[in-house]
């Protein structure tokens, strides 16, 4: 069929994109097409849990960094400290 008989044909007052008559991206049992490694969903996941790890990366250099930091006044710290009894 020629381009100019198909556009004859085609109604442009009713020509509506209806998704549910859609069969470009339909699967279909038999398809031998491979799937796809990391859709979307995966990507946005990945994404996540790799935020979430630099945040409590972060998290942790803040503990660290109070846990570890050299005391404020000299005479305060270490095991016991205080003046003998």
């Amino acid at each position: 069929m020629k381009l100019l008989e198909f556009l004859d044909q085609l109604d442009y007052e009713t020509a509506i994109y209806d998704p549910s008559q859609d069969e470009v991206g339909r699967r279909v049992p038999n398809d031998t097409r491979k799937q796809p490694l990391l859709t979307l969903r995966h990507l946005n996941r990945l994404k996540r849990l790799r935020a979430l790890d630099k945040l409590e990366g972060l998290k942790r250099e803040d503990l660290l960094g109070v846990m570890y930091a050299p005391p404020e006044e000299p005479g305060m710290g270490g095991m016991g400290g205080g003046p003998p009894l």
